[in-house]
């Protein structure tokens, strides 16, 4: 995987990864990026709609562990690519 950061989100993921996943060993939950957030679709093709007239959204998300080396970094212009290896679990 790979993710073209500016600083500040460069810093959220090094908190991220160094805190809450303790280095890389804990487990983590991340939204399935072929999947959550992508409008839901009735048998017609057209999206289903709530009763506000808001698009219903699927939601899925995937419990995943780090792949056996850290994350890497390139910088690229004033932003940096984090590049990683993740497992997603069954």
């Amino acid at each position: 995987m790979s993710l073209l950061l500016n600083r500040d989100l460069r810093a959220v993921f090094d908190r991220f990864y160094d805190e809450d996943c303790a280095g890389g060993s804990r487990l983590f939950w991340m939204p399935d990026p072929t999947t959550d957030g992508w409008p839901l679709l009735g048998s017609d093709g057209v999206p289903l709609l709530a009763v506000d007239g808001q698009p219903l959204l699927l939601s899925k998300l995937w419990l995943c562990s780090w792949g056996d080396t850290p994350p890497s970094e390139t910088l690229v212009g004033i932003e940096c690519r984090k590049t990683f290896n993740l497992q997603v679990m069954p």
